[in-house]
């Protein structure tokens, strides 16, 4: 399942994380364990653990990324004051809201900061980043978030966290009601509850899960199932949320994914009965991709998309939504919406034949596509 890299690089992660001995065979291969780290943004988590003869080129590696993680919360700190002097209520999604979780949460590599705002409150929120300084970068057109940057620190402003496919948005409305004040590095900031906190943990993955899911995701959710979700917390606060949100069956592999790569304590039962073949055909996407796909970069076949939409959704209903998107007429006109099905029909197969004479090889993507539905399927999602 892992080569000599791979494996190396786990057993470092988990005597870093968690204390255990690296038993590192005599044969590791140190060179290529840095470039799966950095593949995976987790060099600085690996490094304590790292014999002190192969570990120059890993703790400069380490101090660069730890000096950058204590920019970006200097720089949420002062985003937290900007925003409680004007009583615009925010949370911080991931970044901080993950590394809390961690023994040392510096050695967790920062991305954007994430924060999360009251949709009534998004229009307050976007001017005061453009007036205080923050420059505005680019939206995805979906209404989710809006990205700014000031210095070198990426923040993504959330007018909501969900996407269209799975929508927990009203749970995380209610946690926003109730924050919580944590505590990292000395530096204070509001965060959902735990239990809400840890389902956009958890959703983080499904979300990355196409374009590319990298170790980082899957350790965010390790630390947080060890540090809260015994087989109580799990039955009587998670699984509510879990069931509301339709990720049971996902979490359940995820973290016996989490149990057979990384570490689970022995209490932890709860994902015993999730499909170990999932459980591992999910790491072997994690492993191959890297994060955000920085080893085996996401490209977009459309007619493998359309065969994992089809075998989820049916045809009838994934040719009537596209064609509402493709043709502002079916949008404009009644009579024409009716018939959007048929429009996006013969749109597929003028693109079909136009991939023909490319010579692309659409039975693959279709077979692709098909795998990828199967896939999902095991997962739950």
């Amino acid at each position: 399942m892992t080569d000599n890299a791979q494996s190396v690089l786990l057993k470092l992660l988990k005597s870093s994380l968690f204390g255990m001995k690296a038993d590192l065979p005599e044969d590791a291969d140190y060179d290529a364990a840095f470039n799966e780290a950095k593949a995976q943004t987790v060099v600085a988590l690996a490094s304590a653990a790292v014999p002190s003869e192969k570990s120059a080129v890993w703790q400069e590696c380490a101090a660069q990324s730890t000096a950058h993680y204590m920019r970006a919360l200097f720089e949420q700190t002062n985003l937290i004051k900007l925003f409680e002097n004007n009583n615009i209520p925010l949370v911080i999604l991931k970044g901080t809201a993950a590394a809390m979780y961690y023994p040392k949460p510096q050695l967790r590599t920062m991305g954007d900061i994430d924060f999360l705002v009251f949709d009534t409150d998004f229009e307050r929120a976007y001017s005061l980043l453009q007036n205080s300084g923050y420059k505005f970068e680019c939206d995805y057109g979906d209404g989710r978030d809006y990205t700014f940057m000031k210095g070198e620190v990426v923040f993504e402003l959330h007018k909501r966290y969900s996407d269209a496919d799975f929508d927990i948005e009203d749970i995380l409305i209610k946690g926003m009601k109730t924050p919580v004040v944590r505590t990292v590095n000395g530096m204070k900031f509001p965060s959902l509850p735990d239990y809400e906190n840890g389902l956009v943990l958890l959703d983080h993955i499904r979300h990355h899960l196409e374009g590319g899911l990298g170790l980082r995701q899957i350790i965010d959710w390790t630390m947080f199932v060890n540090k809260t979700l015994d087989n109580d917390n799990y039955k009587n606060h998670f699984l509510p949320l879990l069931k509301a949100a339709r990720l049971e069956k996902f979490c359940k592999v995820v973290t016996k994914m989490c149990g057979m790569y990384l570490f689970l304590p022995e209490g932890v039962t709860w994902c015993d009965e999730a499909d170990e073949d999932a459980a591992n055909r999910l790491f072997e996407a994690v492993i191959s991709g890297g994060n955000f796909g920085r080893k085996n970069p996401y490209v977009y076949k459309p007619m493998a998309s359309v065969t994992s939409a089809v075998k989820k959704e049916g045809v009838f209903k994934v040719l009537q939504t596209a064609g509402m998107g493709n043709f502002p007429i079916c949008r404009k006109n009644r009579f024409f919406g009716a018939f959007a099905w048929l429009f996006q029909l013969f749109r597929y197969i003028k693109r079909g034949i136009v991939s023909l004479f490319r010579g692309e090889n659409l039975l693959n993507d279709i077979s692709e596509g098909s795998e990828k539905s199967d896939f999902y399927n095991q997962l739950g999602i």
